[in-house]
């Protein structure tokens, strides 16, 4: 199973920046401040990324992409939970951690 095989439900936006280099995808809830920081703090430093509100999917379809996460990256799921080139990734919001996984 690859990064690419998850079935990511629900609206998918993409932001435009400078920094382009990277495949940045954030799965955020539309009510957590440290998703709101998290997503600022991308657009601010020019990076070019997709999130999805991960609230307004579906249960049952929410639920699988969850597990479907949870497996891959053998972890627990916290919000914001940033991936990296589909491999590398942070749950939680963490500006040195990010800093170093987007380096």
């Amino acid at each position: 199973m690859s990064f690419e095989d998850i079935k990511i439900s629900g609206e998918i936006v993409i932001v435009k920046g400078e920094k382009c280099e990277k495949d940045i995808i954030l799965f955020a809830l539309s009510t957590c401040q440290w998703c709101k920081k998290g997503k600022q703090w991308l657009l601010d430093n020019s990076y070019s990324y997709r999130y999805v509100d991960v609230d307004f999917i579906p249960f049952e379809e929410k639920r699988v992409l969850k597990r479907e996460l949870r497996e891959f990256f053998n972890t627990m799921i916290r919000y914001p939970f940033l991936v990296v080139n589909g491999k590398d990734f942070y749950a939680g919001f963490n500006i040195d951690n990010w800093k170093e996984i987007l380096e």
